[in-house]
């Protein structure tokens, strides 16, 4: 993949050493969570490019675009092998979809000193923007706090807990099986022809920042910044110049 690590680093603004530890993945995940929205612009023009390392650098790289789950995980995912980390992508049923819509996320298994950890930068603005080991103990960020818990239910054999408003609730269920390539175009196959998929309805495009997160839709523009919420109603000529200005991105005709 040539320069990709340079290219990746610059991409996400990231100063740091390029020898990168397991310490390092913090500020890793910050900095890719703060330049690399979850937008779902592709899906709604209809777009439909194969997912493959090299079309998913291109657009998040080359094109500084953002992505849905299957673009932005397996991009992290990808510059995590190349470092010399033990991971996986693995297949997982968001909490509250359609019953028909399982196994539509994906995140990532990282494996150190036998003990495994999740890493997702593809969930929206809830990011725990740290691995969250699977012991069970709460990881705290300025999005909330998470947690792995061991629960086997028919979608999955752990799950991803948050605390929202003070209620401890599942965000997705997961079991520890490798997916490649393939089940991530079939995800994207569901989310983007399903009925009742969340993602293809109307645009979306979100990011943190440093005190909160920019959240944009066809309909709505909101900052929350220190836990206070600002938002208002916008037109379809608002959302052009807001998508270019906060994210970077040309909504185009949509």
């Amino acid at each position: 993949m040539g320069h990709f690590i340079e290219d990746f680093f610059k991409r996400i603004q990231y100063q740091g050493s390029q020898d990168v530890q397991f310490d390092d993945l913090p500020k890793l995940m910050f900095q890719f969570a703060k330049n690399v929205p979850f937008e779902n612009i592709d899906i709604i023009q209809r777009k439909d490019i194969e997912i493959n390392a090299d079309n998913v650098k291109r657009k998040i790289i080359d094109q500084s675009r953002g992505g849905l789950c299957y673009e932005l995980n397996p991009m992290f995912y990808y510059f995590l092998q190349e470092r010399g980390f033990d991971v996986q992508m693995v297949p997982a049923t968001v909490s509250g979809n359609h019953p028909e819509i399982i196994e539509t996320h994906v995140t990532i298994v990282l494996k150190k000193n036998d003990q495994q950890y999740l890493i997702d930068v593809g969930f929206g603005a809830n990011h725990a923007l740290q691995p969250i080991p699977f012991s069970g103990e709460f990881v705290t960020s300025l999005t909330g706090e998470y947690r792995v818990k061991h629960d086997k239910t028919e979608a999955g054999e752990y799950v991803l807990e948050k605390y929202r408003c003070e209620k401890l609730e599942a965000s997705y269920s997961f079991f520890l099986k490798q997916i490649n390539e393939s089940h991530l175009n079939h995800m994207k196959e569901v989310i983007m022809k399903h009925p009742h998929s969340p993602f293809n309805q109307s645009a979306l495009l979100t990011k943190l920042t440093d005190d909160g997160h920019t959240t944009l839709t066809d309909k709505t523009f909101t900052i929350v910044k220190d836990g206070s919420k600002n938002k208002q109603s916008i037109d379809s000529i608002k959302l052009k110049q807001l998508s270019i200005s906060q994210f970077g991105i040309d909504v185009g005709d949509i």
